[in-house]
């Protein structure tokens, strides 16, 4: 990257006028302008000489220059592109860049095709870059002139879609030249700015909040006669530029009313004096040299505001004059007066002027201000800044989201899946380190990344123009750099099971973590970059109010985001597995360091005991190597797999051998080790120096090439590998198991029926055996379960483990009863002994029929048959669990159902299953119920939207008047685009999308002589929302007694009930009942729910001594009455089966089920309710956390103030022709309304 900012800077020197005399010329050079476009070039080799575009209109105006000049032709070059695995299987070219140019900029203007002409020399330094490290993906140059160059080339997938990207809203573009900001953007809603002018406005304050990343904060400030903030809990404070809090302003902003007149002292007088708290040290945390800014939207401004700037932006203190804040201003309206004014605002407060009259200009003239805060950055010319954005997909790319996209729907149908979790969509839509499905993958996968930019100055400015002093940046040169390397370089197998590494950045949001859940349904959640380490790392501290973040778990955040390094230990955490519905607690230690040269730093969570210890391996199979033993002998066989996320070996230019899986790799690599020929050895990452000869170009700054052959093989992994596989060789050397009476194996396979066993390694390979051959959904096994300690399963054997050694985990799918083929599997641990210290090497298990252990429940319990059962039964097959009595449940630690005398039961939680049972557990201590909150959940709503027939009931009239306004909406768009040519299309941003169509249907009018049929739509909205489980995590050990409850005394709780109110019982009571003056009767009602079904409560009929009227109004307003609730259930037993993780619960059935009223314990998530506040006004305390400022931030330099550039008008573009036209259609349109109404 720094290379690249080295060759711009260096190449960008064109000599002044050269192209506007070039362009100018009769004849010109037809080889001059020819570029590869990623839009506009055709597909093919160079022999196909493609046809040079028309030339524009002479009226051609860009929105920001008016000019009637010759422009020049331009050819458009051929792509000659291939898939390549290593780009995704995206069509790519690694001998030259492409060039995108947004619908808003003139590929043909002198000043841009100069910048297309003159980068054409990066691509040599973009090739030299791959070459010496091949693990780069896209390397790319953004221009201040608007296009981007991106390396390798490639043909962008438009689809029909109106392009609105531009390279310079981006936030590695946006970071890199403008640091961190501090912006109040004042909004002018007086009477004056209606119609077009704040259709302007609202479009230029979306624009300019698009030009803000995390780094900055912002508010917009509305303002006439008064100011406020266009939400109410924003006021007084900046809120950091997260997308969540974008959308929430720019959604306010098109709700504010235009009223009253304009007070603009009183409107910069709340902005500065706001930034001056923050510049006081009010939450800036080390923000000295941010960029503080003011920026005015406004259509005139009525009088003299200096007196406000001099008290507010002029201070002294230093000797020198200091504008701490910058003033743009932006002017709309064709008919405006006092610009003077205006102007000064901004020129005398070192920012810009913009005078704009239509919407086109808008996207351009946002992101001019860019330039101006970027001037002390670029006047001191040494330092450029290094900036890393937060996390964000591949798939939000424009460049690849429609070659994702193009094959994404092949993966979005799960009607033929046998089992959905949050876990397996992130494992099919979330790449995770070197996933070797990536060399083969039709792109179906998303890939987290983040960016790495640095600023290009133009070196040469002050020599094309040496009348005064420029500042210029050429523009952004940056790459992508995908989170998987950064999880390669933190070994996870060496990190082990329950233990794991992750990223946090300078604002505290998560960068690499395994509870981030950047997907739902299949596409990434908007806000899954702004996710707070207090929001995913929760302390079991029995907090039962949500966002109330624990002490430990702030102090580690804060000591993270200051970038230092310790460690805090002994945090009892909570954690969930298996799609947040088994929930489990784990002390953990917490190290952190920073990560150099970037604003993460990096953490690790390791388990106290187990988690500080490895196997160490490699030396005892370097003896056995020296036997001969070569490493295929250990895999035999297609039923085995090693974990695709881990890289074991690999060749570091992958695309010159491509392999269908990450066995086949490995294979492949045994077979290279094995053979003497090849002369093995470990290598590791080569990015050795390259000592250039006198006079050599080193486009690759001094970097060596990776020659094509070179691999990388991680020896300490590896040897772990092979030392498991030999080990476990005896038991698992082929697919088939066959059954040893001398290993006693036969007799549990077939008392159990157990159909297949398996093993899963430390280091991460997984092994399995059927008992015959197997077909069908079961030879799958392998290829869910492959990723070993990563596993939930793996994980909950472990911690089953530690509870409680040699221990056997039962497991089975969530609601797994409506199979009758449903197996359960049994999982336990297998431990390395070495030095009084143990570590968990593997997780064995079996699969066998559920009813298996049904029977056997039912087996074990008749031995424990009361002689009464016996008498009334007859026999003890129909005693203990098989009695009609009671009801035996077998539960996990979690309380979800494994055997149950129902089928159906199994795999749900025991709160759906026996409600009143669940609650009695908890009362007797055997669950302890655990609040856990999901801060980055979804909720998606759905509506049905019509249209059609129905809107053709209208009077004619309207008829009419929408034919003539559908025509004049027709007209305009057309004259717009041939007679200006301005790209209109960019106004399409200001209307957000705020849905997608997932499903459409098209239903016809039974009558035929209807004029069209009504189509109907499902709109599917997802938001952002915050949601609460109840789990259960078993309170009991094998050691406890058996824990009864019993219901002699039952609990009193209040609970208020009270009878709906209709007219049916407010006419049964009479006049004459309302007047009697006995003893008030009682009258017993009954509602649905409570003991039996139902819950019975008393009301009165009192009579009134004081008034004898009562009508039909007291009644309903009459007061509820309140009465305790009785909590009932069934007599119960627990106890916790040794050495399991399965809780006996036998129930007594001779008394129904009963109705545990309010304190039902259900698992199923809901949505928090934060009163009166919502999204994301109940996020406003992490606004308020600790954040670390990017480092390199300039505010001023001495030398800008001789610069005199501080803005322009923009003159219509419009022609003369073009205005008097639309102005007579409006009026022509005003007279037929008139006529008509």
């Amino acid at each position: 990257m720094q290379c690249i900012m080295k060759w711009a800077e260096e190449e960008s020197y064109v000599p002044t006028v050269r192209w506007e005399d070039l362009i100018l010329e009769e004849e010109e050079d037809g080889d001059m302008f020819r570029y590869r476009s990623s839009k506009f070039s055709p597909l093919g080799d160079e022999e196909e000489f493609p046809q040079p575009t028309p030339e524009p209109p002479l009226n051609y105006t860009t929105g920001i220059a008016h000019y009637r000049k010759k422009v020049p032709l331009v050819y458009y070059q051929p792509l000659e592109l291939e898939p390549d695995p290593h780009f995704f299987n995206i069509p790519v070219n690694t001998s030259f860049s492409t060039v995108h140019v947004p619908t808003n900029v003139f590929d043909r203007a002198p000043e841009v095709i100069e910048a297309i002409q003159w980068s054409k020399k990066l691509d040599p330094v973009f090739e030299a870059n791959f070459r010496a490290d091949p693990s780069l993906t896209w390397q790319y140059f953004g221009s201040a002139k608007g296009f981007m160059r991106t390396y390798p080339g490639m043909k962008w997938k438009m689809n029909d879609e109106v392009d609105l990207y531009d390279c310079r809203m981006q936030p590695w573009y946006i970071s890199a030249v403008s640091c961190s900001k501090e912006v109040v953007i004042l909004l002018d809603t007086s009477g004056s700015m209606t119609g077009m002018r704040f259709s302007i406005a609202r479009l230029v304050a979306h624009s300019l909040l698009d030009t803000f990343t995390s780094n900055d904060f912002v508010t917009v400030l509305a303002f006439s006669d008064t100011v406020k903030t266009p939400i109410p809990c924003f006021q007084d404070m900046l809120i950091q530029a997260t997308k969540e809090n974008v959308q929430a302003l720019k959604e306010a902003i098109d709700n504010v009313p235009i009223e009253g007149y304009g007070n603009f002292t009183i409107a910069f007088s709340a902005a500065f004096q706001l930034l001056e708290s923050y510049r006081d040290g009010r939450g800036r945390e080390g923000c000295e040299s941010c960029n503080q800014a003011i920026m005015l939207i406004t259509d005139g401004v009525p009088s003299n505001l200096t007196e406000v700037f001099e008290t507010y932006n002029r201070f002294n203190e230093t000797g020198e004059m200091q504008i701490p804040v910058r003033v743009f201003t932006y002017l709309l309206g064709k008919e405006v007066t006092n610009v003077r004014e205006i102007q000064w605002m901004a020129c005398l407060n070192r920012g810009w002027y913009t005078h704009m009259q239509s919407l086109e200009e808008v996207r351009e003239e946002a992101l001019r201000y860019l330039n101006v805060i970027a001037r002390p950055m670029v006047l001191q010319g040494d330092q450029h800044p290094v900036v890393w954005s937060h996390a964000y997909a591949d798939f939000q790319d424009r460049k690849v989201s429609q070659w994702l996209k193009e094959v994404m729907g092949q993966h979005m149908d799960r009607e033929n899946e046998l089992a959905y979790t949050q876990a397996e969509e992130d494992r099919r839509f979330v790449i995770g380190a070197d996933h070797e499905s990536i060399k083969t993958r039709k792109v179906q996968q998303f890939q987290l990344m983040t960016s790495v930019s640095i600023p290009v100055f133009d070196r040469f400015g002050n020599i094309r123009d040496n009348t005064s002093v420029s500042a210029e940046l050429l523009g952004v040169a940056g790459l992508d750099v995908p989170l998987k390397m950064f999880l390669e370089k933190t070994k996870p197998y060496q990190i082990g099971v329950n233990g794991y590494a992750f990223l946090v950045t300078n604002n505290g949001y998560i960068l690499m973590h395994p509870e981030l859940k950047p997907v739902v349904q299949g596409f990434p959640r908007d806000n899954f970059n702004s996710v707070d380490l207090t929001e995913i790392e929760m302390v079991d501290d029995d907090t039962v109010e949500a966002r109330q973040p624990n002490e430990d778990t702030l102090k580690l955040r804060n000591s993270m985001v200051a970038h230092e390094k310790g460690s805090i230990l002994d945090i009892k955490i909570k954690f969930a597995l298996d799609d947040q519905r088994r929930i489990n607690v784990e002390t953990r230690d917490f190290f952190y360091l920073p990560v150099n040269g970037t604003p993460f730093t990096l953490g690790l969570s390791l388990p106290p005991n187990y988690g500080t210890f490895s196997i160490d391996v490699g030396e005892k199979f370097r003896k056995l190597e020296k036997a001969g033993i070569t490493s295929a002998n250990y895999f035999h066989g297609t039923n085995w797999r090693v974990h695709p996320d881990w890289v074991y070996c690999r060749y570091l230019h992958d695309n010159i051998k491509n392999f269908t899986t990450p066995e086949e790799r490995l294979m492949h690599f045994f077979k290279k080790k094995d053979n003497e020929e090849e002369k093995w050895k470990w290598f590791s990452d080569p990015l050795l120096p390259l000592d250039v000869e006198s006079g050599e170009e080193d486009h690759s700054c001094g970097r060596r090439p990776v020659p094509e052959d070179y691999y990388y093989c991680d020896e300490d992994l590896v040897l772990g590998l092979l030392m498991e596989a030999k080990a476990i060789n005896n038991w698992f050397g082929t697919d088939e198991w066959v059954l040893r009476d001398i290993m006693n194996e036969r007799e549990p396979v077939e008392h159990f029926n157990i159909t297949m066993r398996f093993v899963s390694t430390h280091a991460g390979l997984t092994r399995w055996q059927y008992v015959n051959a197997m077909s069908g959904t079961e030879s799958r096994f392998g290829d869910f379960n492959n990723r070993a300690i990563d596993e939930d399963w793996y994980k909950a054997t472990i911690l089953l483990h530690e509870e409680s050694p040699d221990s056997i985990l039962f497991n089975v799918p969530f609601d797994a009863g409506a199979d009758p083929d449903q197996t359960v599997t049994a999982f336990t641990a297998v431990y390395h002994q070495d030095g009084g210290h143990e570590v968990p090497a593997a997780v064995a298990g079996y699969k066998f029929p559920i009813h298996r252990l049904q029977q056997q429940l039912y087996k074990i319990t008749e031995t424990y048959a009361s002689p009464s059962c016996t008498e009334k039964a007859g026999s003890t097959d129909l005693c203990g669990c098989a009695s009609e009595d009671i009801s035996c449940y077998l539960l996990d630690v979690n309380g979800y159902v494994v055997v149950s005398d129902e089928f159906n039961d199994t795999g749900r939680f025991f709160g759906d299953v026996a409600p009143d049972a669940m609650v009695a557990l908890k009362k007797i201590g055997a669950y302890r119920q655990m609040v856990l909150f999901d801060y980055q959940a979804t909720c998606i709503n759905q509506t049905i939207v019509s249209s059609g027939a129905a809107d053709l009931f209208l009077t004619p009239v309207r008829w009419v008047q929408g034919l003539l306004s559908y025509m004049a909406g027709q007209f305009l768009q057309v004259a717009v685009n041939n007679y200006m040519w301005s790209p209109v299309d960019a106004a399409n941003s200001f209307y957000d999308d705020y849905g997608e169509e997932v499903s459409s249907k098209e239903a016809k009018d039974d009558d035929e002589d209807a004029a069209r049929p009504v189509y109907t739509y499902t709109k599917v909205e997802s938001d952002p929302c915050d949601k609460i489980r109840l789990l259960a995590l078993v309170n009991m050990t094998s050691k406890d007694e058996p824990l009864v409850y019993e219901d002699p005394e039952p609990e009193i709780l209040s609970f208020t009930t009270v009878e709906p109110v209709t007219e049916k019982n407010v006419e049964s009571v009479t006049d004459d009942e309302a007047m009697q003056g006995d003893e008030p009767e009682k009258e017993v009602q009954e509602i649905e729910g409570g003991v039996d079904g139902e819950v019975k409560y008393e009301t009165e009929n009192v009579e009134n001594e004081d008034n004898q009227e009562e009508d039909e109004e007291d009644l309903a307003t009459e007061e509820p009455t309140e009465e305790p609730f009785v909590f009932r259930s069934r007599s119960l037993v627990a106890k916790r089966v040794p050495n399991t993780n399965l809780i006996l619960v036998v129930v007594d059935n001779l008394n129904p089920e009963m109705d545990p009223g309010p304190e039902r314990w259900d698992a199923d998530p809901e949505v928090v309710s934060y009163q009166n506040e919502s999204f994301p006004c109940y996020k406003l305390p992490i606004n308020d956390l600790p954040r670390r400022r990017l480092e390199g931030c300039l505010s001023s330099h001495r030398l800008e103030a001789e610069i005199d550039k501080c803005g322009r008008a923009t003159p219509s573009g419009a022609s003369l022709g073009l205005g008097l036209l639309v102005l007579s259609l409006a009026i022509s349109l005003l007279r037929v309304e008139s006529l008509l109404f």
